[in-house]
Formats: structure tokens, sequence, C-alpha cells
């Protein structure tokens, strides 16, 4: 089932059948990404997805026509719940750099974006059941629909990951797809992705119970600094041995 399938299925609405219900659709999908994430796509039987969401099995079948329906939507709905967080910044971002800007301007479009992915700290739990969905499509292999990694990968490696290699390969003079513009990058990203990726011990260490607001906002204020800090003393490698990306 394509993107447009999906979504011409959404819309639907019939008189006779079910509502719409924007709050049970989406009940069902937030359902479906648990169970997916848990079981992976072959084990998961609409069965248990109804069940989890409070539904009747034909519910499935009509919003979303079927298991593969329900697969990819749940994967658009991950994109386009993440793009929504991300695309206030990426597009201040791409405002900037449509002018002229200098490179402490530079700087400071790298400082949106991250400050912008630090808000999704605070999703962590909802975060960690995105990242069992998507784990699962390596290990269901040929066995799960193959476009649904694929719409989340496009979204935020082409718009979201692009323009930061692109950003940060300017500040330092490389190519966006040079080793060191891609491991600065790495690099900078994991002032974030720790708070996800070793969310409990690195709670432990500061010795918080959970990131509030005030906390949040002092993760962002420590990570401006710091990223402000890495890139203006950066400069390019020179002579490097190191050789750009294939």
């Amino acid at each position: 089932m394509s993107r447009a399938q999906i979504q011409t299925t959404a819309r639907r609405r019939s008189a006779t059948g079910y509502a719409r219900g924007d709050e049970t659709r989406l009940r069902i999908i937030q359902a479906a990404v648990e169970l997916f994430g848990a079981n992976g796509y072959e084990r998961t039987s609409t069965r248990d997805i109804a069940a989890r969401a409070g539904v009747n099995a034909p519910a499935l079948q009509y919003y979303f026509e079927g298991k593969e329906g329900l697969y990819l939507a749940c994967a658009e709905h991950m994109a386009e719940r993440g793009w929504a967080l991300l695309e206030p910044a990426i597009t201040e971002v791409r405002k900037r750099l449509s002018g002229k800007i200098d490179r402490d301007g530079l700087i400071d479009c790298v400082c949106i974006i991250l400050d912008r992915s630090a808000d999704f700290i605070p999703m962590a739990a909802e975060l960690e059941t995105w990242a069992r969905f998507v784990a699962w499509e390596d290990l269901d292999g040929d066995r799960a629909p193959s476009s649904a990694c694929a719409v989340i990968d496009t979204r935020f490696k082409r718009e979201v990951q692009g323009l930061f290699f692109e950003l940060v390969g300017r500040i330092i003079g490389r190519p966006a797809d040079d080793a060191e513009t891609r491991i600065r990058v790495l690099t900078l990203g994991s002032q974030v992705s720790v708070f996800h990726k070793s969310r409990q011990k690195a709670l432990q260490a500061i010795g918080w119970p959970e990131v509030d607001a005030e906390g949040l906002q002092m993760i962002k204020k420590i990570i401006r600094e710091q990223t402000k800090a890495i890139l203006q003393a950066a400069r390019p490698i020179k002579d490097s041995k190191i050789s750009s990306a294939a």
C-alpha cells in the first residue's frame, strides 16, 4: 500500500459505518506501534492490536485496510509527529541560509537545530517505543513492509541530517560528505542523544529523577554554550589523511 493510499483511507467517511474518529484512529496507531515494537510485524496480530486499542477488529480494516496499511500508517505517524516538532527550526535555518550569512550565523543555525532536537527529551518513553518499532524492520527482513521505515529515513535523514552536514561542513570548510564533517555532526548530536540512548545512566549521573521543564532549559543552555565553543574553535584538519565518505 502506497503513502497516497494510506492517506486516502485515513480520509474515508461512511455515514452508516464507523465515525472517522481521529481519537480512535490515533489510539489504534499508538497500540500498534507498541505491539509492533514489542513483537515485530510477523508476530503481531490485528486481534491483539484491536484489544490493546479497545476497538473491534473490523475497525482496523475500516481505518487502515488491514495490517500492512496500519503498519505503514504507524511509520507515517512517527515521521509526521517528529517532523512537526522539528519543522519550525528547519524552516528558520533555511530562511537564514537563503540570505547572507557568516560563520557565526552558521553556528547559530546548528544551535537552533540542536535546541529544537532537545525538545524530544521529555518524549523519552515514546521515542523508546519508536526505536523498538524501527529495530524490528531489520529483524523481520522481508516479512515486514519494506517501505515503512523508508518514510522515517527519508524525512529525517534528507531533511534534518543532511542540513546538519551542510552547516557543519560550511563552518569547518569541508564537504558535507567528508569524514571529519560527519564525525563532528555525530559528536555534536550525542549531546542530545545521550538523554535518549542512555537516559537512566545520564539522569543517575546528574542526580535527577526526571527531566522537568527547568532541567530541560538547563540542558539546552549547556548544549548551546558547548556547541558554540566547539564550532568556534573548529578548523579543518590540514593535510588530513581522512578521506571523504564514499
